[in-house]
């Protein structure tokens, strides 16, 4: 029944357009989440016991592949989707983002949704840690759950005012498991409950392909 509720949470006037789904500039090995759940196990089970999580598996933090795309009659705007191994909602927080470099600059679109879908938000702006200091701005997303994909919508101008030409690179998707109450999350020396990284970030420098601005 959540997943009608979600659905309709998520109907926005924008069309949401395949883009370069069959040769994404970023792709992701499948079954290669991490985190404190997965290190250690016995904290999963300790939470479902007590009714917190009730997901069987991570298959909705899982990254698949990403992908930038644009649209002629909407100019001003970027696109950017993320498709997940078997997206779903939870009882918790799920985080799912892309990120990019432009001019020097690091740059990210960010959705956060939770409360089994009741609840969400969207953000696109500077990367850094310490996002809680920074100047977000409003985004859009889409969540499409019969083909796993979430697309961001943004305009160019809170990416660094986007022009034709200018050059994405440095691409990699992220997703993470937090709970509903973020500070929670913090408790765990080790990071995030579940987390995904496409490509595989956390210890090289690899990243996916750049991306060139068109319109």
């Amino acid at each position: 029944m959540f997943i009608i509720v979600v659905s309709l949470l998520f109907v926005f006037s924008f069309k949401v357009l395949a883009g370069d789904v069959n040769d994404p500039e970023i792709i992701d090995e499948e079954d290669d989440c991490f985190g404190s759940f997965i290190d250690h196990p016995i904290r999963f089970q300790i939470f479902r016991s007590i009714g917190l999580l009730t997901m069987e598996s991570y298959s909705f933090m899982d990254i698949e592949s990403a992908w930038f795309f644009e649209e002629s009659d909407e100019p001003d705007y970027l696109f950017a989707s993320l498709k997940i191994n078997d997206l779903d909602v939870i009882s918790q927080r799920a985080v799912y983002s892309i990120h990019w470099t432009y001019n020097g600059v690091k740059y990210a679109v960010g959705s956060h949704i939770y409360n089994n879908g009741m609840n969400s938000s969207c953000k696109v702006g500077f990367d850094r840690h310490f996002s809680i200091f920074c100047n977000f701005n409003d985004a859009e997303s889409n969540y499409d759950f019969e083909n796993n994909i979430i697309t961001f919508k943004f305009r160019k101008e809170y990416a660094g005012n986007l022009q034709k030409g200018d050059v994405l690179t440095k691409t990699y998707a992220w997703t993470a498991l937090r709970f509903n109450f973020e500070p929670m999350t913090i408790l765990f020396s080790d990071g995030e409950l579940v987390k995904d990284a496409a490509p595989f970030i956390e210890n090289s420098q690899d990243y996916g392909r750049d991306y060139v601005i068109k319109y």
